[in-house]
């Protein structure tokens, strides 16, 4: 089925989706506050993927990603029906984007963590993610 929008328009839609100060990020904020945690900077973009947060002493990078925009394995979210092609590539090639900066921070010594949007939903899976956070700070590099 064909897209709605014209190409122009289909532009300004995505340039209009935002990738910082996003309501995922701001629990994660809110999260590591909550947590006293302090030295982690915000969208570190001198960092591979420029991650939601870094603690560069301790190189932890941590991202919080949609489940939609970054293909969950756990959600599985269905695509549009409209325009799919599209969607199925642009996933993808997010997905892909993700798992190559992964990569590369780990192969330079980083440790890290991908927060799926769903895991904010219920507290033992926060209890978890406290907790994974705390581990790879306590881990000696």
């Amino acid at each position: 089925m064909p897209d709605n929008l014209s190409p122009e328009d289909r532009r300004k839609t995505m340039r209009a989706v935002v990738s910082k100060g996003t309501g995922l990020e701001r629990k994660l904020f809110a999260m590591l506050s909550g947590m006293r945690l302090q030295g982690w900077r915000k969208n570190v973009d001198t960092v591979q993927g420029k991650p939601d947060v870094v603690f560069e002493d301790e190189r932890v990078a941590i991202f919080v990603h949609g489940c939609f925009w970054h293909s969950c394995p756990q959600c599985l979210r269905k695509l549009p029906k409209t325009n799919s092609e599209y969607w199925r590539l642009k996933i993808a090639r997010n997905a892909e984007r993700d798992r190559r900066n992964r990569q590369i921070l780990e192969e330079n010594g980083w440790q890290v963590l991908t927060i799926w949007e769903h895991e904010f939903k219920e507290e033992s899976s926060r209890k978890k993610i406290r907790a994974e956070i705390r581990r790879m700070l306590a881990k000696e590099q």
